[in-house]
């Protein structure tokens, strides 16, 4: 069995567990009372293959402790996306647990490879991004897609993609920016929304971090 499919069969169980924590809907406040019910059954398929074909395209390259490492992340990064599809919103309780995990994951990752100046790159790449998302924001606030919940996120996905290098990081972030870009055009199009209406960028940031890890 290749890595990546052990990966498959293991994520299983905290993609099932991930299911029904988010069933119980504890993230909603009263202000989403009115709000659609997302559902979440694309996290039973979505989190098990996104880790075994990370933890298999990562484990070519890099050793097998690396690429197991960096899938961990993957089930915080699967409920903010959920949390945000439903109610455009990422917590604090998932976003900043995900910015030191992302640390320890890099510090793993270093120790394996004995790449400590990879480290370094990271938090300044996780820094660095997160300042350039806090100044986008602060020079449009209210624009509809970009939050502060979306600035803390980019923290750890920058760290996690910054210990790769700043390619791997600048792909990341402009993946997710298209990947947005084409959904909201998308829903225009097809008049299901207008240029105004807000859009939980959280997912797009996780699917572009997701995409550019794959071709680390």
């Amino acid at each position: 069995m290749t890595a990546g499919l052990v990966t498959l069969v293991l994520a299983c169980l905290p993609a099932y567990l991930l299911w029904r924590r988010l069933n119980l809907r504890a993230y909603r406040r009263a202000e989403d009372i009115g709000r659609r019910r997302r559902r979440h059954e694309w996290v039973l398929v979505a989190l098990p293959l996104a880790a075994a074909l990370l933890v298999d395209g990562l484990s070519e390259h890099w050793p097998v402790v690396v690429a197991v490492a960096y899938a961990v992340p993957l089930v915080p990064l699967t409920a903010l996306a959920a949390v945000d599809r439903d109610v455009h919103r990422l917590p604090d309780r998932l976003t900043l647990p995900l910015a030191g995990l992302a640390v320890l994951v890099v510090a793993v990752a270093s120790a394996a490879t004995g790449d400590w100046s990879a480290a370094v790159r990271a938090v300044l790449s996780g820094t660095a991004l997160a300042g350039i998302l806090l100044v986008l924001l602060l020079a449009s606030p209210g624009s509809g897609g970009l939050g502060l919940g979306d600035v803390k996120l980019s923290f750890g996905l920058g760290v996690l993609l910054g210990w790769f290098g700043w390619v791997v990081l600048f792909g990341g972030v402009c993946l997710a920016f298209l990947a947005a870009s084409v959904w909201a055009t998308a829903l225009v199009v097809t008049r299901r929304a207008t240029r105004r209406t807000a859009i939980a960028f959280g997912p797009f940031l996780a699917l572009g971090t997701w995409l550019a890890l794959l071709g680390a």
